[in-house]
């Protein structure tokens, strides 16, 4: 069966659960096909599935849930178990939130999160995390702060030991991540002008050679 991704399609007769913290006047939002296809393949719990407002904790769990799906879509399609069209990511992230959403807050900061001491683990409430005070101090939980904490362990000249020699991840764009997904990965080399002008060759000093 051969369906159309669900922001080119028709909405189905699925509809998820409160959006109205999200919309602020709808109270249910109505998802496409492909939505309806992608809940059925991975049984998605449905807390994760709720649009009213979370916090940053449920929030990241979306941001994971994202971020496998798209894995493990790529790899039944490659394992030819996949038998509908491929879903784009906007087709994945609006189960879990708004398309927007999801690239101006999680997809912008969650991928930075490890520069944070401890952050990680309190997102996910992993056993024997470090307490919000240990990682918030006395700031609270919120996109603003996170943002702010994020710049300040960034910074250059900041200490980053509690990366212990991980590699910082680089955010991809929301161009770049929903081409992947597409199958579209190679880019158009964008062709370089000949004869520019040229550079310009350093000549010698006429008046201080000698000089110092």
């Amino acid at each position: 069966m051969n369906l159309k991704s669900a922001s080119g399609s028709a909405a189905s007769s699925f509809v998820a659960p409160s959006d109205a913290a999200e919309t602020g006047s709808k109270s249910t939002i109505q998802l496409g096909s492909m939505q309806k296809i992608l809940i059925d393949t991975f049984n998605i719990s449905a807390h994760l599935l709720e649009r009213k407002k979370t916090d940053l904790r449920l929030t990241y769990a979306k941001y994971l849930a994202i971020q496998k799906m798209i894995e493990d879509v790529g790899a039944m399609e490659r394992g030819g178990t996949w038998t509908h069209q491929k879903p784009t990511v906007q087709d994945i992230v609006e189960i879990y939130m708004s398309r927007s959403g999801y690239f101006h807050r999680p997809g912008k900061f969650f991928p930075r999160v490890s520069v944070i001491p401890g952050m990680e683990g309190w997102l996910k409430n992993e056993e024997g995390a470090l307490s919000k005070k240990e990682v918030w101090g006395d700031k609270e939980p919120s996109y603003k702060n996170l943002s702010d904490m994020l710049d300040l362990y960034e910074s250059p000249g900041k200490k980053k030991k509690v990366t212990k020699g991980k590699k910082k991840q680089v955010e991809p764009s929301s161009h770049s991540e929903e081409e992947v997904v597409k199958g579209k990965g190679k880019g158009k080399a964008k062709s370089k002008k000949a004869g520019g002008g040229g550079k310009k060759k350093a000549g010698p000093s006429k008046s201080r050679q000698n000089d110092d």
